[in-house]
């Protein structure tokens, strides 16, 4: 999958989702979510922040740390979600959990770059965390579609851990940045 598959993706969850998800149920068996595409749009998020910083080893240290804190929140949160999911778990669910996060929290990481921006980011924050419910609700009901689980209470459960995970992310990114930052 190139660059062109990965654009062409984020703009699919972003302003189609009920669109891509009707499709994604078959297709994205064969893709790995996690490496080639929730990977490099981390990347891209933390590379949007390096203008921010006006030291270049500060910028690159604060990418970094920022890559690393969503990355370990995504494999955190997928293994919460999949510990809901009791004694339906099965290596196909894992997987088909790690595709509706992967590609579900997009709007999440795509704002990082707005958490410097003051007051506001609390704001943009709570939008871009229900645009991702509301995608991740659409994406497990096309992914749990074959009746393998009720999707209705395991959603409700996923979304409470979607959104602490997410203000917890959010939180200890803007503390490390005042942290680092302070020196």
């Amino acid at each position: 999958m190139g660059v062109k598959w990965l654009f062409a993706a984020m703009v699919a969850v972003l302003f189609r989702p009920e669109a891509f998800w009707k499709d994604a149920h078959e297709r994205l068996r064969e893709v790995n979510a996690m490496k080639e595409y929730a990977a490099p749009i981390i990347a891209i998020a933390q590379f949007c922040k390096l203008p921010f910083f006006a030291v270049p080893r500060m910028a690159m240290l604060m990418a970094i740390i920022g890559f690393t804190v969503d990355v370990a929140v995504l494999w955190l949160l997928t293994g919460a979600i999949v510990a809901v999911a009791g004694a339906n778990r099965t290596e196909s669910l894992q997987q088909e959990v790690v595709t509706v996060l992967c590609y579900s929290l997009t709007p999440i990481w795509l704002i990082e770059p707005f958490g410097l921006a003051g007051a506001w980011r609390w704001l943009v924050m709570a939008a871009a965390l229900l645009y991702s419910l509301f995608i991740a609700r659409l994406g497990m009901q096309a992914m749990f579609a074959n009746g393998k689980l009720e999707s209705e209470p395991f959603f409700r459960k996923s979304a409470l851990l979607i959104t602490t995970a997410a203000i917890i992310s959010f939180l200890l990114q803007g503390g490390l940045i005042r942290f680092f930052t302070s020196f």
